[in-house]
C-alpha cells in the first residue's frame, strides 16, 4: 500500500515539471530554438531538373517496329507458340515452337525485315 502511494505521488510530482522544462528550451513565447550557423558545413548542391522524355510521332521510323509487330511477323513465318522475345543490337529475336512442335527462332531487324529463320 505504501509503494502504491509512493508511485502515485512520484508520478503526480513529476507531471507539473515537464511543461516547465519544455518551455525553457525555446527562445521565448513558445518559439522553436534558433538555428545555429556552422561555418564548416557546406550545403548540398542543387540538382538540375531531369530532361523531358523525347517525343516521337507514330510515323517516325527511327524507333523501328514494336514487340507486337515482331511477333506478328514471326507468326507469318510459322511461329505458333511463343516462348521468348528479346531485343538486341537492332534486331528482335523471337523464339518458340512451330505447328510441328519443333523449335523455331526468327530474327527480325528494326525495319521489319526477316534476317534469319532457324528450325531445330
Amino acid at each position: 500500500m505504501l509503494t502504491r502511494r509512493f508511485v502515485l505521488a512520484a508520478c503526480l510530482g513529476l507531471a507539473p515539471t515537464a511543461p516547465a522544462i519544455a518551455q525553457g528550451l525555446g527562445d521565448g513565447a513558445g518559439a522553436p530554438p534558433a538555428a545555429i550557423p556552422y561555418p564548416d558545413v557546406v550545403s548540398p548542391p542543387t540538382r538540375q531538373p531531369r530532361p523531358s522524355a523525347p517525343g516521337y510521332d507514330d510515323e517516325d521510323e527511327d524507333y523501328g517496329i514494336t514487340q507486337r509487330d515482331a511477333v506478328r511477323i514471326a507468326r507469318r513465318r510459322g511461329l505458333v507458340d511463343l516462348d521468348d522475345i528479346q531485343h538486341r543490337r537492332g534486331v528482335w529475336i523471337v523464339s518458340g515452337t512451330d505447328d510441328d512442335g519443333d523449335d523455331i527462332r526468327v530474327v527480325i531487324n528494326d525495319e521489319g525485315d526477316v534476317v534469319d529463320v532457324r528450325r531445330d
